[in-house]
């Protein structure tokens, strides 16, 4: 590195918009010869990366698997319909799945970093950009997943309200909850997970949309109060009216069911 400037590497950076650090190992690899690392770094398929970084994707997949009390679920994104639909993408999308579960990741940057060659070599099949762009995991007593048509995806996490074993609750009655929040699109599990921030702003709105109804003063915060929760309960799991059976909320169907439900996530494309 003794004979490589720093002025090398950024004439590098310039040329192809590839990260410093790829720039400098290269320059190194190189000797200090741009050409030759240009030439190498288009071998790698790593200047098309770059370019293709610019271009939108609007579609995409949505996997979710479970395993062990441990469940996963991953959008990733191309750009048209074609791709989408297309074997290679959806086997670089289940080998990131498989990959996820086998090891318990819970970071998306891990995943990032561990399948960036997979994601160009891919990218170069398919000719368009290709991102890993969103994934979450959920654990549990029991971790349920869900996908509806590549598009919609759902992880849960619950347990049996009466003793607590995760091989005794029905995934029927399961999927039946997952089909619920595909269709409904919950943000909340209850109205206590909602930051504190969003309902006092809530407050504010309805504060002054009810100071216009002139109401009796007593009355005010009670009103306020009411109209908040209406407010959220459209937004609250636990409070929608269950999509399956609409004369009762998802929390009853939750207690006849005995199971308690801990976390969930959904995910769209």
């Amino acid at each position: 590195m003794k004979n490589i400037s720093y002025s090398t590497i950024k004439k590098l950076r310039k040329i192809t918009g590839i990260g410093i650090l790829e720039c400098k190992n290269e320059i190194i690899n190189t000797k200090g010869n741009i050409e030759e690392a240009i030439f190498n770094l288009r071998k790698k398929g790593a200047i098309k990366a770059e370019e293709k970084k610019i271009n939108k994707t609007y579609n995409g997949i949505i996997l979710s698997h479970s395993k062990n009390n441990f469940g996963v679920i991953l959008e990733i994104k191309c750009q048209t319909d074609f791709v989408s639909k297309g074997k290679y993408f959806k086997k670089f999308g289940k080998k990131i799945l498989k990959y996820s579960i086998q090891n318990c990741c819970k970071d998306i940057n891990e995943i990032k970093k561990k399948f960036e060659k997979d994601r160009i070599e891919l990218l170069n099949k398919v000719n368009e950009n290709i991102l890993i762009n969103k994934f979450y995991y959920i654990s549990g007593e029991t971790v349920y997943s869900y996908v509806h048509s590549d598009r919609i995806g759902v992880l849960i996490s619950t347990y049996n309200k009466n003793n607590y074993k995760s091989l005794n609750i029905d995934k029927n009655v399961l999927k039946k909850i997952s089909m619920h929040i595909v269709a409904k699109k919950p943000k909340y599990l209850k109205f206590e997970d909602i930051p504190k921030e969003i309902v006092k702003k809530e407050i504010i709105i309805h504060s002054e949309l009810t100071k216009k109804l002139q109401k009796p003063t007593k009355y005010f915060n009670k009103i306020v109060k009411g109209k908040v929760r209406k407010f959220f309960s459209k937004i609250i799991l636990m409070e929608q009216d269950f999509a399956i059976d609409e004369k009762k909320n998802v929390e009853q169907f939750t207690k006849e069911n005995n199971i308690i439900l801990k976390n969930f996530v959904r995910l769209e494309i």
